[in-house]
């Protein structure tokens, strides 16, 4: 049985950042590498309208986490649009953990928060997560070619993904 909560700054940020670093060794997340000091201070002082939720086993290990975000802090014309992300450790992977972060965590929080559009650049070869995020409804909305600075001073290419949580 997996619990999902907030996350708590002190419990979760060493889990977090050493999830991070997984993705990165894997080259699957666009996130910098944080240490569990950096992320213990980026929840902290998360603004009102940002979340993150960990997924845990019950009475045991960490399985993951999600994010939600204003995504253009600088315009009240898009306060309605999110960026999110989800992040699964590898031996939970394909076992319905992501899907219970967003329902019992990322959902909710939307529509209590307004947010109406989420939106996230994804690698575009991480195909696992982008079959992920179109089970749960997001739509490819665009290709970015050689977006993000990769991995080996390369430049990777990203898929823009969408989804209108209320028509």
């Amino acid at each position: 049985m997996i619990q999902v909560a907030r996350a708590d700054p002190i419990r979760d940020s060493q889990d977090i950042a050493t999830l991070i670093q997984i993705c990165r060794t894997e080259k699957k997340t666009v996130l910098n590498e944080y240490t569990a000091d950096e992320e213990r201070e980026y929840i902290t002082n998360l603004p009102p309208r940002d979340a993150v939720f960990v997924a845990r086993v019950i009475d045991g290990p960490f399985a993951g986490f999600a994010s939600i975000n204003k995504r253009y802090r600088h315009s009240e014309r898009l306060k309605h649009c999110g960026e999110t992300g989800t992040w699964i450790m590898p031996a939970f992977r394909r076992q319905g953990i992501g899907k219970v972060l967003w329902e019992k965590g990322i959902f909710p929080w939307c529509q209590k928060h307004g947010f109406k559009h989420l939106g996230f650049s994804i690698l575009a070869d991480n195909r696992e997560g982008i079959y992920f995020y179109e089970s749960l409804g997001f739509r490819v909305c665009g290709y970015h070619r050689k977006l993000v600075y990769g991995y080996e001073g390369t430049f990777i290419d990203a898929i823009e993904m969408e989804l209108w949580l209320q028509k």
